[in-house]
């Protein structure tokens, strides 16, 4: 009797493996259906990109609705996509766009010049959340009308490089779905159908979205649609958590995970790797190209008493110790930020060196007045304000960094409270209230230009404006100066001398503290897709609406090799971690790791 119950031990032991490590039934992933599935953080509170400014929002709202141009991610050459041709006049003041006729919605009736004036009056709605966007229109363009019914004009007030970008990449919205609706309230998770390749199939909130394919998709016909959008639907599950998205990664439940965390990069692919990933059927890839670089930071209300002094914020800056966070939490994934635009200038000997320094953030701080110590430690000034400012983030993974934050700052007598909250309160706090002390925030440069607009982020008008970018509140008239000229400038090395003086003034006067950026994308998925052999196009970022999504497919043989893998518990062939766009990148961060 006892041998027959160990048998059975042995035999419910094996099947448990099977299931786990070798059957097909236990790992979603694996299914046949043509879907991928993607690993999300936080589902925003709108996907209405025209007042829920985000790199989801803006991802979705790219695969439900198209813009009139687009650049091709691999040549950076425009093409047409709403629009079959383009006109720059002479004085580069008058942008004329003339429709494609078969450019169709959703239920079939033609996009039309209509549209895209309809779409510019619901920005220029003074009653609409879309201010971001309302202001560059007024800053930058005297009118735009239609002179037929496939025939748009763009009149800019200046000769600027950016107003062409602003109109070309101008999203249109379909007037018969939009109209007579409160576009504050009525399109938030739920978006109506457009001219684009995808619609909304299912919402369940902070759970997951689905997209479903359109069969009738018009643009499919263009000789650069060759080979896109070739996923029937597409899932976004969100979870909030890095370790709870992973352990959903190795059961197969999401096909796509990035960024993983430094931490959790060098724990899965360098020291414990999990059986998934150490038999092939996860992949892990480091991916190098040309992606515009954007910057992120610790980001402080230049609104508050406390902040209005440079050598607070220089102090401030002093006492975050990037080498420590990149040694212990990041395992040295990263490169130290010194610029706001590091493809450009991250490098160059002019930029001041914040490193970590105690001693001379004491000394700024005491010049600025924080010269006395309460009982508690905690500094003060002559009137007795104490030194505490609260830090508010979203995603739970980023406390240990700041808390090294926070208790370096500790030892100088600054009190940070730590302040998590969800992405939608984050919003509403930051972006329209401006109820914050500091906040994390990261910026990317997006797929229209590898240069900043910078304007929206820095310009004085925009600093008291709810949903613009400048969400530090930032005035400063030197820069204001210098925007005009900048984005004025045709010529791309004088251009570059601009932005450098920008960047200075910037880097000087420290409006955000800079952190840290990586080279590289990274990211796991299922090994089951068809991709390009440099996973990426040359310029595309993980958030371009032209990437994994739009440009890989299933790949049927390598989805029949991976169940058979698992089904037999064998491993598939080795692949390279580290993908290069081309030699000469391979060689620059050879440089940069040496």
């Amino acid at each position: 009797m006892k041998k027959m119950v160990f048998a059975f031990v042995l035999i419910l032991m094996a099947l448990m493996f099977a299931a786990c490590e070798g059957g097909t039934g236990r790992f979603p992933a694996l299914s046949a259906e043509n879907m991928i599935v993607i690993g999300g953080e936080a589902m925003p509170k709108s996907l209405n990109m025209y007042i829920n400014y985000g790199s989801f929002s803006i991802e979705v709202c790219q695969l439900l609705y198209e813009s009139l141009c687009e650049r091709d991610m691999e040549t950076w050459k425009l093409k047409g996509r709403l629009a079959e041709s383009w006109t720059v006049s002479p004085d580069k003041l008058t942008y004329t766009f003339v429709l494609n006729k078969n450019a169709k919605w959703a239920d079939g009736s033609p996009v039309t010049s209509e549209d895209v004036i309809f779409t510019y009056d619901t920005i220029m709605d003074e009653n609409n959340l879309t201010s971001l966007f309302r202001m560059d229109f007024e800053a930058n363009f005297e009118d735009i009308y239609a002179v037929d019914e496939y025939t748009v004009i763009f009149k800019a007030k200046s000769k600027r490089w950016s107003n062409f970008i602003i109109a070309y990449s101008f999203i249109v919205l379909p007037k018969h779905e939009y109209d007579g609706m409160d576009f504050n309230k009525d399109f938030n998770l739920m978006l109506p159908p457009g001219s684009g390749p995808y619609i909304i199939e299912n919402v369940e909130p902070d759970r997951f979205i689905t997209l479903k394919r359109r069969p009738d998709y018009w643009c499919k016909q263009l000789p650069n649609k060759a080979n896109m959008y070739n996923f029937e639907y597409i899932k976004y599950k969100f979870i909030l958590e890095d370790e709870i998205r992973l352990e959903a990664l190795k059961k197969g439940e999401i096909d796509i995970m990035l960024p993983p965390s430094a931490k959790d990069w060098i724990e899965w692919v360098e020291e414990d790797p999990p059986h998934q990933l150490r038999q092939n059927w996860i992949m892990a890839k480091r991916v190098y190209n040309y992606k515009p670089e954007g910057y992120a930071g610790f980001h402080m209300n230049l609104r508050r008493k406390i902040f209005k002094d440079v050598r607070v914020r220089q102090a401030l800056a002093y006492l975050l110790n990037v080498d420590l966070i990149n040694e212990k939490i990041m395992y040295n994934q990263y490169i130290p930020l010194r610029s706001y635009y590091p493809e450009f200038f991250n490098t160059d000997a002019d930029l001041p060196d914040y490193s970590y320094n105690p001693e001379r953030a004491r000394e700024l701080l005491a010049a600025a007045g924080w010269d006395r110590v309460a009982s508690d430690g905690v500094l003060i000034n002559e009137k007795g304000e104490r030194f505490e400012i609260e830090f508010t983030y979203i995603g739970q993974s980023f406390e240990k960094h700041l808390t090294i934050y926070k208790e370096d700052c500790g030892k100088v007598g600054i009190n940070i409270n730590l302040n998590l909250i969800s992405a939608a309160a984050y919003r509403k706090k930051v972006f329209e209230d401006f109820d914050f002390d500091m906040v994390l925030a990261a910026w990317g440069r997006g797929s229209g230009t590898r240069f900043p607009s910078i304007e929206d982020g820095w310009r004085s008008d925009r600093a008291d404006t709810p949903n613009t970018n400048n969400i530090v509140g930032y005035k400063n008239t030197r820069l204001d100066e210098l925007i005009d000229p900048y984005l004025e400038e045709y010529d791309i090395e004088k251009r570059i001398q601009l932005l450098k003086k920008i960047d200075l003034i910037l880097t000087n006067d420290v409006p955000v503290i800079l952190m840290w950026y990586g080279p590289y994308t990274r990211l796991y998925y299922w090994n089951k897709f068809g991709m390009p052999p440099t996973v990426f196009k040359k310029y595309t970022d993980d958030a371009s609406e032209d990437s994994y999504i739009t440009n890989w497919s299933m790949d049927q043989d390598k989805l029949k090799a991976l169940q058979q893998a698992v089904q037999n518990n064998t491993a598939l062939p080795d692949e390279e971690i580290d993908v290069f766009y081309d030699e000469s990148l391979k060689e620059r961060y050879a440089e940069i790791s040496d």
